[in-house]
């Protein structure tokens, strides 16, 4: 009879740590860049383009309890110009290793009444560059107009964050997952271009709030079914440190916004429709040289989350 005890509640314990480990790695996975296409070039300030594009696999390692994973997100971006031949600008190149820990005092602090009851941190060694070796200005050029064309640009950087979570039912069909996100972003000097370091900015913060599905129940099925298949991410950031004489608080230098919205058919799980406005520095590569970039884009992104799994271990 006490062995029949103690296997039955080894047994519960094997299935609620799995649980638990499933909820973990859900939560790793939704901080996942995705891969995208956009059609076009959007309305705003870039160059005419046939697509910008993003591939961003993620290959995890994790153990067998719910503790922690280790992620690497290598990234190609890409910009193909709407001219003869439709050349490609030097694409941009990424590498993350990260790792990632669940904050097992959270649910039992008042932070879980301050954001949301799940949450993880995380900390990451990243590098960023475009794969030239040419000088990073124009040769001889009086002005230090930007070398666009093999200019060298490379970064390596460090990045920490803490990430929360929440489920919430509404009625007995729909769900809403809440997210808000809070990392910082810091390149030492030595791990940087020498010419970068008084233009780039090499200190950031940034924060997000994302949404999906409805905030609250409604009478009408039809825009329950809509918000149940949309989200929403409200992005700010602000960057810090030398950028070409910008004060501290020259917002029009220094503010990032960054806002997606994203539709998720029910009729193909592996994609999404995203409209996306951004408004900052330019983040391809070199070209963050050319000014502040200001773009309203739309396009297909992946859906690396099966949010129908998501709620059972979200709840």
């Amino acid at each position: 009879m006490l062995c029949t005890c103690r296997a039955l509640a080894q047994e519960r314990d094997s299935v609620e740590n799995s649980v638990e480990h499933q909820k973990f790695l859900t939560l790793v996975n939704a901080n996942r860049e995705q891969s995208y296409v956009t059609f076009g070039s959007g309305i705003g300030t870039l160059e005419p383009l046939i697509c910008e594009a993003r591939l961003s696999p993620s290959y995890f390692f994790t153990g067998q309890k719910r503790s922690w994973a280790l992620m690497l997100n290598p990234q190609v971006q890409i910009r193909m110009l709407n001219k003869k031949s439709y050349p490609i600008r030097n694409p941009s190149y990424k590498v993350y290793i990260t790792y990632y820990h669940d904050i097992k005092f959270w649910q039992t602090s008042f932070l879980k009444k301050i954001l949301y009851s799940n949450a993880l941190w995380y900390a990451a060694v990243a590098h960023h560059s475009n794969g030239q070796e040419g000088t990073f200005y124009i040769p001889d050029d009086s002005t230090h107009a930007p070398n666009l064309k093999n200019g060298n640009f490379a970064t390596n950087f460090l990045e920490f964050g803490v990430s929360s979570y929440h489920l919430e039912k509404i009625g007995s069909k729909n769900f809403s997952i809440r997210e808000i996100k809070v990392w910082a972003e810091i390149h030492p000097p030595k791990g940087s271009l020498k010419e970068m370091r008084e233009s780039y900015g090499f200190y950031r913060l940034y924060a997000k709030a994302g949404f999906l599905g409805p905030m609250r129940k409604r009478k009408g099925d039809a825009v329950n079914r809509w918000l149940q298949q949309s989200s929403i991410e409200l992005k700010g950031g602000w960057i810090m440190g030398e950028m070409n004489g910008a004060s501290p608080l020259q917002a029009s230098r220094r503010l990032v916004i960054d806002i997606t919205y994203k539709y998720y058919p029910t009729w193909f799980d592996e994609i999404a429709f995203f409209l996306r406005f951004y408004r900052g520095q330019d983040y391809y590569n070199i070209y963050y040289l050319n000014g502040e970039l200001t773009q309203l884009s739309i396009g297909i992104t992946s859906n690396i989350m099966n949010f129908q799994k998501a709620v059972k271990y979200l709840e």
